[in-house]
């Protein structure tokens, strides 16, 4: 009688965010909790990676993480907390330090990568963190062209840090929905990657409330009422504006 030869199911292949989960339970360095909130980071962030492996991903792909999940809403439709994203960002950094100890990487392109800190205001940069932000468009005035375009103008300081001037020289044509990009220029050209958020704003703005203050074809992104380019002081007016709404 013939015999029937079994093949074996081959094992399936641990992916390295798994080998790493595995290693910190082995480890018994960390906590149950601690290792319970980074599991679903690592695979929010694994979802973002889409198939590329995270040994090739670059700082500035870090970074476009970071950016993403500072300014989306999460599952609830409001913005993660600071605390929250530190937690995001802290379980990523362990994974890649995990990664270059044991030789699966490297380099290490979350090296770079920081949680969110109170930043220094100056007199010409807005830097104001998520919440805050998030608060001081709470407190705008209701959906007007001028409020539609100062949410827009806010985001852009605060996203790309821009000086107010840099901001007020941003023509039409500098900004690429197609790719998401936006052309500055300041003391040097600089392109910004934006985040879907502010690409939203940006778009609303432009929809309904530019084609309203504009008098004359200008090729200025940013209007006064009188349709005219929005200026440096108008614009560190609004930035006042928001430093003293988001004290409140």
């Amino acid at each position: 009688m013939n015999s029937i030869e079994y093949t074996r199911e081959p094992e399936p292949v641990l992916s390295v965010i798994e080998e790493h989960l595995a290693s910190l339970r082995e480890s018994g360095d960390y906590s149950k909790a601690t290792i319970a909130l980074a599991v679903p980071w690592l695979l929010h962030f694994q979802k973002f990676c889409g198939g590329r492996d995270p040994a090739e991903l670059k700082p500035k792909d870090l970074e476009q993480w970071h950016k993403h999940l500072a300014w989306n809403p999460g599952p609830s439709g409001k913005l993660y907390s600071e605390a929250t994203v530190n937690t995001a960002v802290g379980a990523v950094r362990r994974f890649y330090r995990w990664g270059l100890a044991a030789g699966k990487f490297q380099t290490n392109p979350a090296e770079t990568l920081v949680t969110p800190k109170a930043k220094r205001i100056s007199s010409q940069k807005l830097t104001l963190e998520p919440r805050q932000l998030r608060k001081v468009f709470s407190l705008l005035e209701p959906d007007t062209p001028s409020s539609i375009r100062d949410r827009a103008v806010l985001g852009v300081l605060v996203e790309t840090g821009i000086s107010r001037s840099a901001c007020s020289r941003i023509d039409r044509a500098h900004l690429c929905f197609d790719t998401g990009a936006l052309l500055t220029r300041g003391r040097t050209q600089q392109i910004h990657s934006l985040t879907d958020g502010l690409l939203s704003d940006l778009h609303r703005y432009l929809r309904d409330a530019r084609p309203l203050l504009v008098t004359d074809i200008t090729p200025a992104l940013f209007l006064n009422r009188s349709g005219n380019r929005l200026s440096a002081p108008s614009i560190q007016q609004l930035a006042k504006k928001a430093r003293k709404l988001a004290a409140l």
